[in-house]
């Protein structure tokens, strides 16, 4: 009697109908939600966990040019200075060539010609950029010593070439904030 009930109300209010397209929908913002946190947040991590910590000191930094960039947010198109900030990493016995963060490290790990850039703001006015750099030098000369996170040199890697570690100064996401933002993405 009750299964008699049950079935027609189910049909006449669409109930099964509005049960399986809310499971439907929960299963796929599921699925997008992954997909954002493993390509915004895990798989970054996840490369960018392979440096290890360690103490650096400022040796030299070399003005290599401008280079020109496009600003993702209003696609304008401006220039900024590139310099190579070279450091020597305690217990390694090679120089390191120091990045900013993992963002810069990838964008110039890749691309040969801007290989060698510490830095790359990248602003709608080029004197902004040149302004950023400048303070980034600064802030590196004044601490002459500081933490840093670097990586050994596999075979095959671009920084195997130049003889130089790569080395961040900052990590972008710390294994807590992963933690939190896998149990509570939404939050």
């Amino acid at each position: 009697m009750a299964l008699k009930r049950c079935h027609r109300l189910c049909n006449t209010f669409g109930l099964a109908k509005f049960v399986f397209l809310a499971c439907i929908t929960l299963i796929v913002c599921g699925l997008i939600v992954g997909v954002i946190l493993g390509k915004l947040i895990i798989y970054p991590y996840a490369n960018e966990s392979r440096f290890m910590p360690a103490r650096c000191s400022h040796v030299s930094e070399t003005f290599l040019g401008n280079q020109h960039c496009e600003s993702r947010c209003s696609k304008d198109k401006s220039m900024f200075p590139c310099y190579a900030i070279s450091v020597n990493v305690s217990g390694q016995d090679k120089l390191g060539l120091l990045y900013e963060h993992f963002i810069t490290f990838v964008d110039r790990h890749e691309d040969s010609r801007n290989y060698q850039c510490s830095t790359a703001p990248c602003l709608s006015q080029a004197s902004e950029n040149a302004e950023m750099a400048r303070r980034f030098i600064r802030t590196i000369r004044r601490n002459r010593t500081f933490d840093c996170f670097y990586r050994p040199v596999e075979p095959g890697d671009a920084a195997a070439k130049i003889g130089q570690l790569p080395v961040l100064l900052h990590r972008i996401y710390t294994q807590k904030q992963v933690e939190h933002s896998i149990a509570w993405p939404s939050a």
